[in-house]
């Protein structure tokens, strides 16, 4: 049963059901250890790939199992909390913005002059997996440092009928030039 606390918040739920779907939910998440475990025994490789396919339907099972088991209301609060600990904030400050920029564009460079690469940084091309591991993570990264409001403007560049609207300026900023300006 999920009760609501003063502020209208609802509590975890704590009965059986909720935590035996718990439960399930890591036994989806352990499953895929198996994969690893059969590759460091020898096994072959198509016994682990239908390990891997009967993880990949057999967690989809065990999904549905588990929001029937814990009930649409344990459910649902276990994701809104899921969500809310995991999404990043829609506002940051502007320090915080420009750091995650740097850290947006950085992988865009190393990939532009990853060609060049060869002829200047030698060493680097031994170790090109883990440079590009290291800047797919910076990338990642900076998707949570820019915050939520960087997701809706990354999202904005696959809608073709979004349109940008900028903040009306007040005072001596906006009697300032600074090139183009939207009015509206």
């Amino acid at each position: 049963m999920v009760t609501e606390t003063a502020g209208g918040a609802p509590d975890m739920p704590t009965g059986w059901r909720f935590k035996v779907g718990i439960a399930l939910f890591a036994l989806m998440i352990l499953a895929w250890l198996l994969i690893p475990i059969e590759a460091g025994l020898g096994m072959s490789a198509a016994t682990i790939a239908a390990t891997t396919a009967g993880i990949a339907i057999g967690n989809k099972i065990i999904l549905l199992v588990a929001i029937a088991v814990m009930g649409k209301a344990g459910f649902a609060v276990l994701k809104a909390k899921l969500v809310h600990k995991l999404t990043p904030p829609a506002e940051v400050s502007p320090s915080r913005y420009r750091l995650g920029l740097v850290m947006f564009c950085l992988p865009f460079l190393g990939s532009l002059f990853e060609t060049y690469a060869s002829h200047i940084v030698p060493h680097l091309v031994m170790n090109r997996l883990w440079v590009d591991i290291l800047l797919d993570g910076l990338l990642i990264a900076s998707l949570f440092v820019l915050g939520g409001n960087f997701w809706d403007k990354l999202r904005a560049l696959f809608v073709a009928d979004a349109r940008v609207v900028f903040p009306r300026e007040t005072g001596a900023a906006a009697a300032a030039p600074l090139g183009m300006r939207v009015t509206g």
